[in-house]
């Protein structure tokens, strides 16, 4: 299998850990609880970044062009999200993306 076969195995492992984990948050017993999943959710928000973001010099005004290449890119745009709302910076973050667009 190619490095970028196994990238998009990573990343989409990752992606079902993000959502066993909002699924677990969803259900949580009590504050404690909720507490730890928010922390495994913000690790594997970050660890999805690290995974689906292209290496570095193909960021910027280059567009990926292949269909996994553009999943990766929102993968990695989500997993931002997802940790930053995790770590509490979620609305902050959200409006100096939208600043940006």
């Amino acid at each position: 299998m190619s490095s970028t076969g196994s990238t998009n195995l990573h990343v989409g492992a990752a992606v079902a850990e993000i959502e066993g984990l909002y699924t677990a948050l969803r259900s949580a017993r009590n504050e404690r609880h909720r507490e730890r999943i928010l922390a495994d959710l913000a690790q594997a928000g970050r660890r999805l970044t690290a995974l689906a973001q292209p290496p570095q010099g193909t960021r910027g005004s280059v567009r990926p062009r292949s269909r996994w290449e553009r999943r990766r890119l929102l993968a990695a745009r989500g997993a931002d999200l997802v940790a930053a709302f995790a770590t509490g910076d979620g609305w902050r973050h959200l409006a100096r993306s939208k600043g940006r667009a």
